[in-house]
């Protein structure tokens, strides 16, 4: 098992998430959202306080109201989203916004603080959601209905309690039905918060000849949770035996997995 080292609260903010509930093409151009990530430490009981940058992209005046849902992803990688409360790793309760609701004219920018409060104490399972700013439009299509366009932020906030661990469940190399090879990894995250990850790969023949590197970018993988990676391999590999090297590491720590898989193209 591998575990990261100690790690301090963390919240990760990815600006410019874009969500529209039925109508996403629509959604595009609703606001833009900035920045991209914050990373705060904190402690039983600490507070601190940042701002989001909201501006409007349209070219008529808007109010948008910021509202914080819970989310998780099924088993597919998918978005699924909640009414902040729903969920043990919820946020609500712990936020505050200011302002929550505001109007921009064209172009205009609004700072949107928000204040986070860590627990004194309880359970130090990772808190993450969604800070979407709403838009509501009257529908085009149905008389006397209103259709919510949503620009948001994702939010995941640790604690120094937090504990991270990960665990690599095996690694093989397979032919896909179109009898390209491909690496696959089976991974399970067995602690309490989200652990972001990038793999890279070597493949080296025999008499030590490189064949295919390459890499699988950044990777997401929530806590209590097993996973299945697939990296295709970009590169003829003629019959003989191989050696893949691998390289795990993960975001915010120094640590790193390096397992060596002997495999064989028949």
């Amino acid at each position: 098992m591998f575990r990261p080292v100690q790690r301090r609260g963390l919240i990760f903010l990815t600006a410019a998430f874009l969500w529209a509930l039925s109508f996403a093409p629509a959604a595009l151009g609703v606001a833009r959202v900035e920045p991209s990530k914050f990373l705060f430490t904190l402690q039983p009981g600490a507070r601190i306080t940042d701002a989001i940058k909201v501006t409007n992209t349209q070219e008529t005046e808007v109010e948008f109201t910021a509202v914080i849902y819970d989310w998780t992803l099924d088993a597919a990688g998918r978005l699924v989203t909640f009414r902040a409360g729903e969920r043990a790793d919820t946020l609500d309760g712990l936020i505050k916004f200011n302002p929550r609701r505001f109007k921009l004219g064209p172009g205009q920018s609004q700072y949107v603080r928000f204040t986070l409060t860590a627990p004194k104490s309880g359970d130090w399972l990772e808190r993450r959601g969604i800070i979407f700013f709403e838009e509501n439009q009257p529908s085009p299509d149905t008389m006397g209905s209103t259709v919510v366009f949503q620009v948001g932020t994702t939010v995941y906030l640790s604690f120094t309690e937090t504990v991270h661990s990960f665990r690599l469940l095996g690694v093989k190399v397979e032919p896909t039905p179109q009898g390209q090879p491909t690496i696959m990894l089976g991974l399970a995250n067995e602690g309490q918060a989200h652990i972001r990850y990038q793999v890279a790969y070597q493949i080296n023949g025999e008499d030590g000849t490189l064949y295919a590197d390459g890499n699988g970018g950044e990777q997401l993988i929530l806590p209590a949770s097993q996973g299945l990676l697939a990296l295709p391999i970009n590169a003829e590999l003629p019959t003989g035996n191989y050696q893949l090297s691998l390289k795990l590491s993960f975001s915010g720590t120094t640590e790193t997995l390096a397992p060596v898989v002997p495999f064989t193209i028949p």
